[in-house]
């Protein structure tokens, strides 16, 4: 098991390796250009080893967890249409889990609240709606062939902020890589006259956007180059595993 006192030498941006499953989960990706499902993977050679950056030490009730993020983002893929709008979240968790498939670590992709706890960062979120007119579409009543009810109302949950507004530590050097991810949450943004929706990004240039439009309440399947890579957070129970400081200064995890 991983001791306390290595526990208490682990540093914020402390390198952890694992080892890539030799048998992984399956993945299908879809590139349906009719708007239900759109999505355009893609996926570079990852080799044998992983590497993740420690955030933290996480409490599930009494049950204490390591968490650490993806060093490196390793896939690239284009959402866009109702269904990517729907189930972003799950889509980018299946495509994690795919390369992490252990027992006692939890795999998951990043989600805009993983970057504002990393960061410390409260945001404070809009009360404006947006209420649909008898031409309108949801996503979800896209997919099912029919418009949205006329009146209904959907509450605005997108957000940014940018690298100005956000303190200068090393947690902030983890979030802002040189390669745009995708955030695993899903948003709403309400205009005068539409809403968008879909979900958000990390971008290179230091944004984190939670305004990512997929798809629009005309029912348009916006366009554009919608392509970011995808990050994974992970759940480590210390018990099940060791930690093996390397000749590099990071470490190797061990199933225990």
């Amino acid at each position: 098991m991983i001791s306390n006192d290595m526990l208490k030498e682990l540093e914020i941006g402390a390198v952890i390796q694992s080892r890539v499953p030799k048998k992984k989960y399956d993945y299908v990706s879809y590139a349906n250009r009719n708007g239900s499902k759109d999505q355009i993977f893609s996926l570079k050679d990852l080799g044998s080893m992983i590497e993740w950056l420690f955030v933290g030490i996480n409490f599930v009730g009494k049950k204490k967890f390591i968490k650490c993020i993806e060093k490196d983002p390793i896939f690239c893929i284009e959402f866009r249409g109702a269904i990517g709008a729907n189930f972003c979240e799950k889509e980018l968790s299946n495509i994690v889990r795919h390369w992490f498939a252990r027992t006692f670590a939890y795999p998951r992709s990043i989600k805009a609240e993983d970057i504002n706890q990393l960061l410390g960062v409260e945001v404070n979120q809009s009360n404006k709606r947006y209420t649909f007119n008898g031409t309108d579409y949801s996503p979800q009543s896209f997919v099912k062939s029919r418009t949205a009810y006329k009146g209904d109302r959907v509450k605005h949950l997108a957000y940014s902020y940018n690298s100005n507004e956000l303190p200068t530590t090393s947690a902030t050097d983890i979030v802002f890589l040189d390669k745009s991810y995708w955030l695993a949450s899903k948003t709403v943004a309400v205009e005068s006259d539409c809403a968008y929706f879909g979900l958000g990004e990390v971008t290179a240039d230091g944004c984190v956007n939670m305004g990512h439009s997929l798809y629009k309440s005309t029912g348009e399947i916006l366009g554009g180059t919608n392509a970011a890579h995808i990050r994974s957070v992970i759940y480590i129970e210390p018990e099940r595993y060791s930690l093996i400081k390397l000749n590099s200064g990071a470490y190797g995890l061990v199933e225990s």
